[in-house]
């Protein structure tokens, strides 16, 4: 077993039920309640790059069918409407008279928040909504919540890579890993499509292969760009709150939850 960012060995850290989701840590329960097997999840020695091994091998359909198919909001539901607008509000000010395409952005409401403020703004996302890759590149990619979902990050990376021009700016949130792994970590959901979870130094790698430069505003939010330069533009940028506070963890097995003591 070997990291596939940093080609370190790997170890694996435990399994976790491949129908928990993160909604279950907001709802108290188990929101998928059939047990459908365990997802084990490895860690590499190095780097710190975890992923849960079982999506490597899963096709483009196998997601469509077990992960993004018409449930999928119980899993997530900031995804629909939350998000969308707590984004839009932020992003407004800053990419004023830019394009920008948001990169797995869902049914769009991202992009179409944000051209209503007057920006050109556009969406794609193989799953959902605009499926069509735009043959263009912006002044500004997005990409929210989605690097935690594709297995192969230099695949994604390289994507978005393209679609930014050279003086451009890629905006991305995924939330780093903890030093340590607990199986109750709320992010790591097989059920969400969770597949990956970054340290500040794996993330800085794929980066890196991109010929991209990172700078992380928060544990959740990033950006990246060609010229180090660029990255000057977000100094003074607050990064806007991505996820809730979990109010639930699993106390006995994968059903039985209990409410977090604040």
């Amino acid at each position: 077993m070997t990291c596939r960012v940093c080609g370190s060995a790997a170890r694996r850290v435990f399994a976790k039920e491949a129908n928990v989701s993160c909604g279950d840590y907001f709802a108290g329960r188990r929101l998928y309640p059939e047990d459908v097997g365990s997802f084990a999840l490895l860690e590499c020695s190095a780097c710190g790059f975890a992923w849960f091994e079982a999506f490597n091998t899963w096709t483009d359909e196998d997601f469509r069918q077990k992960i993004y198919n018409a449930d999928y909001h119980l899993c997530d539901p900031p995804v629909l409407e939350e998000r969308p607008a707590r984004l839009a509000e932020w992003l407004l000010p800053l990419v004023r008279g830019k394009s920008l395409l948001d990169y797995g952005g869902g049914e769009g409401l991202l992009a179409r928040k944000l051209a209503a403020g007057g920006i050109a703004a556009r969406s794609f996302d193989p799953y959902y909504g605009e499926e069509t890759l735009p043959d263009a590149q912006f002044d500004i990619v997005t990409s929210f919540e989605v690097v935690e979902h594709v297995p192969d990050q230099d695949w994604l990376f390289g994507a978005m890579a393209r679609l930014v021009k050279p003086d451009g700016l890629l905006i991305f949130s995924t939330l780093l890993r903890p030093a340590r792994l607990d199986p109750d970590w709320w992010y790591a959901s097989p059920r969400n499509g969770h597949a990956v979870f970054h340290t500040e130094e794996s993330l800085a790698i794929v980066c890196a292969r991109a010929n991209l430069s990172l700078r992380s505003l928060s544990r959740e939010m990033h950006v990246a760009a060609f010229d180090p330069a660029r990255l000057g533009a977000a100094a003074g940028w607050t990064a806007p709150r991505v996820s809730d506070t979990v109010r639930y963890g699993f106390s006995e097995g994968w059903h039985q939850m209990t409410e977090v003591q604040s």
